[in-house]
């Protein structure tokens, strides 16, 4: 059989699988109730400069405590401030003690999307390096630390892994292998066109998902916000950003479908995932340190983000976080450890038996 059929056969059953098109209708469902709960909590205008210039219950606490006890002392600058007006009493107390959240800019910037704090131009103040200075000179960047990047692995994790591992499982458990080698014995040319669908489906999931967050936050941006900020470079970022969540989810769902081949079932491929995001994960941090910098799932999240990625570094007493990669090397490193599993799992199924 003509290899491209034969992808293009296993890429209709996928489509046609109702895994895929359940997890897009669960990502949308939770993206649209988030996004309503945005919108509700935004202010459509930038209302902290007509606000009071600081907390007046604030203000009315500290006036309470101040006559209840005579006795306190006041900072220098309040002077004689017995004597002075009310008027300004207020002005002193609120400026000193009661402003520091009363005039926050509540309206919901569309930069959010991608990192957080409020932005006037994207292209002029994008974070391009963090400021965590080590004793070697190197700085850590954290990366973009936005929704999208911040989720990012949620719905890479969510979409690779199910979909690689209930994708290879299903052959098992409803015997569908067999049927599949009667019809192209040649176990390479199947098994390859398996891990192309799975890369290339799982990509399709995870950006169509995140995509559908971006759409439903727009419009608190429009109507509860701002998008002053959003110029071709941010475009250009959000892009970028949801490519790299398709392309870590296409990885994943590449590990899953391995640990599928092995376990010959989706529900032990999807809980040695988990096990793995939560205890190997606690074991790596507690005892484990020197693994963090080859750990696959945290390269991918830097990979995503766009941040470098750190190892521990022993000073004697205490233990600090240094430079270990950027974010191409970590997504390297990620590549390497799937087309690992992709070897892994097409010498197991090449050999042994699929019945």
């Amino acid at each position: 059989m003509n290899f491209f059929r034969l992808l293009g056969s296993e890429f209709e059953r996928f489509l046609a699988r109702r895994m895929a098109r359940a997890l897009v209708l669960v990502v949308m469902g939770i993206a649209l109730i988030a996004g309503v709960a945005v919108f509700f909590n935004h202010e459509a205008e930038n209302s902290s400069a007509a606000r009071p210039a600081y907390n007046e219950f604030c203000v009315d606490e500290v006036l309470d405590q101040i006559f209840q006890d005579s006795g306190r002392d006041l900072p220098p600058e309040f002077g004689d401030f017995e004597n002075l007006s009310e008027a300004e009493q207020r002005d002193l107390i609120g400026n000193a003690w009661c402003q520091d959240v009363y005039r926050q800019d509540r309206r919901f910037h569309a930069t959010l999307l991608l990192d957080e704090g409020q932005y006037t131009d994207w292209s002029e103040q994008r974070p391009v390096v963090n400021r965590h200075i080590t004793e070697d000179g190197k700085g850590l960047y954290w990366g973009l630390q936005g929704i999208l990047p911040t989720i990012g692995l949620i719905i890479a994790l969510l979409t690779g892994g199910l979909v690689g591992a209930s994708f290879f499982g299903a052959e098992y458990r409803f015997g569908t292998i067999e049927q599949v080698l009667l019809w192209e014995p040649r176990r390479h040319r199947v098994i390859l066109a398996k891990y192309l669908t799975v890369f290339f489906g799982s990509a399709l999931v995870a950006m169509v998902a995140s995509l559908s967050v971006v759409v439903a936050l727009w419009p608190s941006a429009l109507w509860r916000g701002t998008t002053e900020a959003v110029d071709t470079r941010f475009w250009i970022d959000l892009i970028s950003v949801t490519g790299r969540i398709g392309i870590a989810a296409g990885l994943l769902g590449l590990i899953a479908g391995t640990v599928a081949i092995v376990t010959r079932h989706t529900a032990g491929a999807v809980m040695a995932m988990l096990g793995y995001n939560i205890i190997g994960g606690i074991l790596i941090d507690l005892w484990l340190r020197w693994l963090r910098p080859w750990d696959p799932f945290f390269n991918l999240a830097s990979f995503i983000g766009e941040g470098d990625t750190f190892k521990w570094k022993d000073f004697g007493r205490y233990h600090e976080q240094v430079f270990a990669n950027t974010y191409l090397a970590a997504g390297l490193i990620g590549l390497v450890f799937a087309l690992g599993c992709v070897a892994l799992g097409t010498t197991i199924f090449r050999r042994r038996d699929v019945s």
